[in-house]
């Protein structure tokens, strides 16, 4: 566990590499987030009685004792699917807040662990990562490198099991004790939007209405600067996802699906329980919520 000092030299090191903490959501966790001044526990959200989006692992969430934790990650766990590699869009949400390390400065206590704490078994204080030291193996290349981007690059999968010869390791995930249970929203630097549209509207239009609402100060940005297929892709599986959510094989096998998402479907089809979260998750945070709602014209998708 990195306590008292050693959070400021946490701090220190993520910022000499440039990385950012990031936390995805969906819509109304959006919207409930900024009504209570920032990156909530998920037991606040549930003490002060506003939306949330419903996860599998909340059980086990309560069970593992971790569910007044705040949590972050190193990496954009988006950018893999926007930038074409084989995998689904972030399961968490379409909205990513990227926020300063500096935020770790509110907390007691941060536990960096080498796996999710939705895990069977996992024990917070005797899996988390004890030094900075430690931590800075979490990164593949030295904090020197060059170009920047370089610095913030994470092990994940087999090269995290080997640097840290443990069987189970598979992401490096970040649980932060803060007594308001909550990360002020002034340490959010920016809000990166997934570019779904749903009845014309730009989930990014949802954001900025909500953003307007509260008078935040952090901007909005629609991911795009990834210009290749992908960019299809996000919607043609959010009109897919409905009541019934498809299977992968499914989609593989529907002729009225276009020729790019039954290849993407094949491609990984031996992630069906990360997709069918995914897919649960975005339909109930965010596109149930789009399709329901009305905007004005002002907001709408040319907006």
């Amino acid at each position: 566990m990195i306590t008292g000092s050693q959070i400021q030299s946490l701090v220190d090191l993520l910022e000499e590499r440039r990385v950012f903490l990031h936390h995805a959501c969906q819509l109304i966790d959006f919207e409930s987030y900024l009504s209570l001044g920032g990156i909530p526990s998920r037991a606040l959200l549930e003490s002060k009685q506003v939306k949330f989006t419903e996860f599998q692992t909340d059980a086990i969430d309560r069970k593992n004792s971790v569910w007044d934790k705040v949590f972050v990650n190193l990496a954009d766990f988006g950018e893999s699917f926007a930038r074409g590699d084989r995998s689904v869009p972030n399961p968490y949400g379409p909205i990513l807040f990227q926020i300063l390390p500096s935020a770790l400065l509110e907390t007691s206590d941060v536990a960096v662990c080498l796996r999710s704490a939705g895990a069977q078994g996992f024990n917070r204080e005797r899996e988390s990562l004890t030094t900075v030291k430690e931590i800075d193996r979490l990164f593949l290349h030295p904090n020197n490198v060059l170009p920047f981007p370089k610095r913030r690059m994470i092990k994940f999968g087999d090269r995290l099991q080997a640097e840290f010869e443990n069987p189970n390791a598979q992401t490096p995930e970040v649980s932060c004790t803060v007594s308001s249970g909550v990360v002020s929203m002034q340490r959010v630097k920016f809000v990166r939007v997934d570019p779904y549209v749903v009845n014309n509207q730009r989930l990014r239009n949802w954001a900025d209405k909500i953003k307007q609402e509260y008078s935040v100060q952090f901007p909005i940005y629609e991911r795009n600067r990834f210009q290749n297929s992908r960019g299809l892709l996000y919607n043609q599986i959010a009109e897919r996802i409905g009541e019934e959510l498809p299977s992968l094989s499914a989609i593989v096998q529907d002729s009225t699906c276009s020729p790019l998402l039954r290849e993407w479907a094949e491609q990984i089809t031996g992630l069906e329980w990360q997709f069918q979260r995914y897919a649960k998750y975005l339909r109930d945070g965010t596109l149930e919520p789009m399709r329901a709602g009305m905007m004005s014209s002002e907001q709408q998708v040319n907006g």
